[in-house]
């Protein structure tokens, strides 16, 4: 099945996960500044772990991880409007945060209403595979924020926070599609397709923000390098055990739209496992 996301690209790969992406520096090495960051390999990695998950283990461990992920975003979001100086790139953070605030006081909600359990808690309730995934994440995120952090204000710190906005969006992407097909409480696929929603379109926003930019500046930009090879995770989301028509649809609908924008023009490959083994 294929979904235009316009955020990045999926093709069916051995193996469950393809993590292409090169080192930031080999990055910016090669084709400048005005391309997004790559996404982490890691985060592959976490849609990997998520996707062999089923039920209440499924919902604590991604709640235990997407809180501490929408808090980077926010803090990341936090030093554009300390920093950032363009006024489209400073709304789009505003509502960034009032957004991911929503979903992480929602989260930190369910998990005590569902599970009686706070945020730190629920770690210990996440199987030992799943916490070294997870801090191999948390250590990726740091390094970017510390990179962020280094940065003085200015239109140098739009550029950078937009680099970097957007693999961490895909990244969250990448997480919220297990639960959005699989998760036990309807409230929760609802949240993962709202949250992927949204940052989908604001993938597609800061893309072409980037675009302009480079654009603007004279810039020759490589957008051959902005593409990103994904395989889905192998899971419940691809395979659609416990979805409901419902869930798949905001997915589905974003897809639409995003693809109708032209905003790096790419498709993702949403392999369907009851599919392939009937073949």
């Amino acid at each position: 099945m294929l979904i235009a996301l316009g955020a990045f690209v999926c093709v069916p790969a051995a193996g469950s996960f393809a993590a292409p992406a090169p080192p930031a520096a080999v990055l910016r090495a090669e084709t400048g500044s005005d391309q997004p960051m790559p996404t982490s390999p890691v985060a592959y990695q976490v849609g990997e772990m998520l996707a062999k998950l089923e039920g209440k283990q499924l919902e604590i461990t991604f709640l235990a991880e997407i809180i501490p992920h929408h808090k980077a975003a926010i803090e990341m979001a936090e030093l554009e409007l300390e920093r950032g100086v363009d006024p489209d790139i400073r709304t789009h953070a505003e509502n960034m945060i009032a957004n991911q605030k929503h979903q992480v006081d929602q989260f930190i909600r369910w998990l005590h209403e569902w599970y009686g359990l706070t945020p730190e808690v629920a770690m210990k309730h996440v199987s030992a595979e799943s916490r070294k995934v997870m801090a191999r994440m948390d250590k990726d995120t740091e390094r970017m924020m510390a990179e962020l952090r280094a940065v003085k204000k200015g239109e140098k710190f739009d550029i950078a926070f937009v680099r970097m906005i957007i693999p961490h969006h895909s990244s969250g992407v990448i997480e919220f599609l297990e639960p959005q097909a699989r998760a036990v409480h309807a409230e929760l696929r609802a949240a993962a397709a709202s949250g992927a929603m949204v940052q989908e379109a604001e993938i597609v926003d800061f893309r072409t923000w980037l675009s302009g930019h480079a654009m603007g500046a004279g810039h020759n930009m490589n957008t051959k390098g902005m593409e990103e090879q994904m395989v889905m995770p192998k899971g419940g989301a691809d395979a659609g055990d416990g979805a409901s028509q419902a869930s798949a649809t905001p997915l589905i609908a974003a897809g639409g739209v995003l693809a109708a924008t032209g905003a790096g023009g790419v498709t993702v490959a949403l392999r369907r496992r009851r599919g392939a083994e009937q073949s």
